[in-house]
Order: C-alpha cells, then structure tokens, then sequence
C-alpha cells in the first residue's frame, strides 16, 4: 500500500515541465496509397472519403471505382508523413500516407515511418486505423528528440571505419552514414533513444528531456524521499504512455518505497542515469516496458542493463540492482519489484547532474567504488564497453601516428617533437579506430574502467623510438625502427637498388638534392 502523502511529495518535487525547443514539422494533403487487395479495397473505401486514393491490387480482383487504380508494377517505397516517393515501373508518385495491406509489407524497418499503416492480420489496430486516416490532413508536428555532436563522434575518420552502433541499433533505420558522420533524419527519428544508449561517446545524446534535466530531477525526488522516510528506495522507470494510464488506474499497487520516474519513452534513459540512480542512495531500479509500442524490442536498452549490472558486480555490489519487466499486470509488476535485491545503505553523492554522458557514469562509478566492498583498482570489462586502454606491440610499432591522425576523442597523442606516443585513458571511448587505422596490426584494445582519477587523467607514454638523423644533413626526420622497416621492405625492389636504397635514409630536401646529383631529378 502506498503512503499517499510521501507519494505525493516525491512527485511534486520532481515536476518539472519540459517542452522541445526544436519541432518536426509535417504537412498532409490527404493523398493516399492503398496496397491491398480488391475486395479489401472496397470495403474500406465508404470509410475513406475526403482522401485522394491510389490503388495497388494485389490481386485480379476490379474495383469499384476503376480509375483509382494503378496498373504499374510497385518497385520501391521510401520517406515518412507527407513525403513518400513510390516509385512504379514507369512513373514516381508522392503520397501523404500509405496503407499496406500486403501479405508481407513493402517496408520492413522495425519501426515504421510516420503515415504508413501495416497492421497486417489486426482487426483492431485495421480499424483503428481507418478511422484515423481521413484526419491526417493538415500540418502536425513532433519534437527532434535528439542531439548530435558530430565534433567527438568516432563514426570515421579519414576513411577508417570505426563505430556504427547508432546505426546498428536504430530501429526505424532514421541513420545513416555522411562521409565521416553519420546523418539522423529528424522525420524518420521516433524518439526510442536506441542510438542515445549505444553512443561510446555521448555525441548522440537525448533532448526531451537532457540528461542533466532528468538526473537533477531525480536527485531532487530523492532528497524529498530520504528526508521523509529511512528505507531506500526502488526506482521505477515507465513512460508516459501506457505506464502511466496503468498506474493512474491502481494508484494504490506499489509498495510505498517504489518512486515512480516518468519519461515519455524509457530509451531516453541508459547507464549514467542507473548508476547515478543508485549512487543518490536507491536500492534499485527498475525499467519497465508497459506494451506501449509493440514495434520496439528495446534489446539495446536491455543489453546496457546487462552491461551495468556486470560492472556494479565487479565492485561486489548485489546482482541485478538494475531491472527490466515487460507486461501490463500491475500486481506482477509489484511483485517483481518486492523480490529484487537491494544495494546496501550508502552515503548518498551531493554532486548535480550534467549532460555529458560519460562524465555521469564516472561519478557515479566513481562513488560507487569509494564505498563498495571491494577496493579493486581497476574492473575489466566486456569487449563492447567504452571505457579502456590501448594496448601497444612496441616491436611492431614504427610511430607513424595513423593512430593519433584518426582517434576522434584526443585520447591518442604525439610527443610534439619527439617521436612518441601518448595516452590519455579518461578520454578513450574504445572506439577501435586506431587500432583499425594501424598498418602494422600494432594495437589492441583493453576495456576497463581505472579508478585511480589522477592516473586515468594523466598522460601515459605508450611507446617512444629513438631518432633517425639524416645521412646527409644530421637532421633528425623519423624513427630508427621506422627506417629500418623501410628498408627492409624496399630492399628487394627494382626501384630501390644501390643509391636509390640509400636516399631512404636521407630527409626530404637531401633526397631531392641526392637525386639531380645522380641526374634522376625531372627532365
């Protein structure tokens, strides 16, 4: 049973109004593609007048108004509300909306766009869409659920492939990749925050609300909560949507320690703000997926549950703090909840919230370990984690800085004028482009979190050759192993035979010198 007024309390000091400062805007002129069959057609045309339709049979059947239909071959179908292209066999239409039908719908994306209907074999949702179409006319709008960085992104650089995961996890396929970035299309984005979750480097992040808006916001409802009562308590995630027209039916099924932690859709929320969670002093939390879409597998959000769980493990903290249930029973839901474990009692962080991902998961991590059990000093972690080192086969490594020209982060750095090589763990997103730009396979990548502050901000000298000096001149232009390694490779081949083998060894100016000597220089 709930105490009403602690409830009460707790949520009024976690209200707060957030509004998108940028919107999304679509305009419909009611034009209409139906991919159905004949007979399906017909029977739905009484409850779609005011439309202008186009006709797709996927059958032999006639229709009743013979000029709807298109006798072209469908080929392709792409965009979103008020823009989509079909493309057919001779001619490109654009239509405002699209009801699909079809035994197996033209667009496959998890998430389908805004405007295109595939209910497929659902009576109901076919209904309920009939009765939507005919007011999708006029102008609507959403709000541009995120953000994006693209000054610390480690998508590609220079042409080395490096993360992809945005992309990977995207459910409505809204991402793609531009050159050394990748591209969210704002009209085909539905706010699942997927991408937000995966992100190793916080370039994409969540606008509605920011992650500091939603931390702070907790941090408030805790301190409300703690001052009220002594026993900690579990946080519950759920959405605006079907969670919350649940719990408003039974708001008296939660125990009274449960604090309820609305957001319009539970993606927007990930790692840093679990471990933040528990660091204000929750036993708990659990994120719960109420059905409200049933296009969304959230597998993403559960595998960063997974991942936060197995490090608050390493720091010997209890198994599965954080949660996730799935389904619409209330009572299962209460009852998952009373059999959770529960952190120990901790001294809560004071610290506030800021919208910087990887900056709130240290702090919490970092008191997290102050008062764990364990006084390990570094947590290994799994290979996808984005915390870590770089690690350096020095016998291979000739410091030709690949590494350094492509690490997005400035984790990777050279010695100025010196050959070496730097690094800063704090900065490190794991990321692997340097170790894919490497062409002597030099590099391999260890995920940990290192809690020592001062040694994980500090520069770390990696690797450092002594210098090569010109055969010529003395003046020192690259690395002995560098040299060394050039010449090795080169020895056998026909254009580096004699002197031409040894102007290798020379800097630039008095290899070009060497050459109009030797008469070799342009004619």
């Amino acid at each position: 049973m709930r105490t009403i007024s602690l409830h009460n309390a707790v949520q009024q000091a976690g209200a707060v109004e957030v509004l998108p400062v940028d919107l999304v805007e679509f305009n419909s002129k009611g034009r209409l593609l139906i991919i159905a069959t004949a007979e399906q057609i017909n029977s739905m045309l009484p409850q779609l007048v005011g439309l202008t339709m186009h006709c797709i049979c996927t059958d032999d059947g006639e229709l009743i108004e013979p000029s709807l239909k298109l006798a072209d071959e469908l080929v392709n179908i792409t965009g979103w509300l008020g823009e989509f292209t079909v493309e057919l066999s001779t001619l490109e239409l654009v239509v405002d909306l699209v009801l699909d039908l079809s035994a197996s719908p033209v667009l496959q994306t998890k998430v389908l766009p805004l405007g295109y209907f595939a209910p497929g074999n659902d009576e109901q949702a076919l209904a309920e869409t009939l009765e939507q179409l005919p007011d999708l006319i006029g102008t609507f709008d959403k709000p541009r659920y995120f953000d994006y960085k693209s000054s610390i992104c480690a998508h590609s650089s220079r042409g080395v492939k490096g993360c992809q995961q945005c992309l990977d996890a995207c459910p409505a396929e809204a991402i793609s990749s531009e050159n050394e970035f990748v591209l969210v299309n704002p009209s085909l984005c539905q706010g699942c925050g997927s991408c937000v979750t995966v992100c190793p480097s916080g370039a994409m992040s969540y606008a509605l609300p920011t992650l500091d808006v939603s931390i702070n916001r907790l941090r408030v409802m805790m301190q409300t909560y703690l001052g009220l009562a002594s026993k900690a308590p579990h946080i519950l995630i759920h959405d605006l949507e079907k969670g919350q027209f649940l719990l408003d039916a039974m708001p008296e099924a939660l125990a009274a320690d449960v604090i309820l932690f609305s957001i319009e859709e539970i993606g927007a929320l990930g790692m840093p703000f679990w471990l933040n969670a528990l660091a204000y002093g929750a036993a708990g939390v659990t994120v719960w997926d109420a059905g409200s879409h049933s296009d969304h597998d959230w597998l993403e959000l559960q595998q960063e549950i997974t991942k936060t769980n197995q490090m608050l493990a390493g720091l010997e903290y209890p198994a599965q703090l954080v949660n996730w249930f799935a389904g619409s029973d209330i009572n299962q839901l209460a009852e998952s909840i009373a059999v959770t474990n529960s952190a120990p009692k901790l001294e809560p962080a004071s610290y506030a919230g800021l919208d910087d991902k990887r900056r709130m998961i240290k702090l919490a991590m970092t008191h997290l370990h102050q008062q764990a059990k364990s006084a390990v000093a570094v947590l290994d972690l799994e290979s996808n984690a984005a915390f870590g080192e770089i690690q350096i086969n020095t016998s291979a490594c000739t410091l030709c800085m690949s590494c350094v020209s492509v690490c997005p982060a400035g984790a990777v750095l050279d010695g100025v004028d010196k050959p070496q090589l730097n690094f800063i763990e704090d900065l490190c997103v794991q990321c692997g482009l340097c170790e894919q730009a490497c062409p002597e396979n030099a590099i391999e990548l260890n995920a940990r979190f290192l809690f020592d502050s001062e040694a994980v901000r500090k520069p770390r000298r990696l690797h450092e050759e002594a210098i090569f000096n010109c055969i010529s001149c003395n003046k020192g232009f690259a690395t002995q192993k560098m040299i060394d390694t050039m010449m090795d490779k080169l020895k056998g081949h026909a254009m580096f035979q004699g002197d031409a083998l040894q102007r290798l060894k020379m800097c630039e100016d008095c290899r070009v010198k060497a050459m109009f000597k030797d008469g070799q220089g342009p004619k």
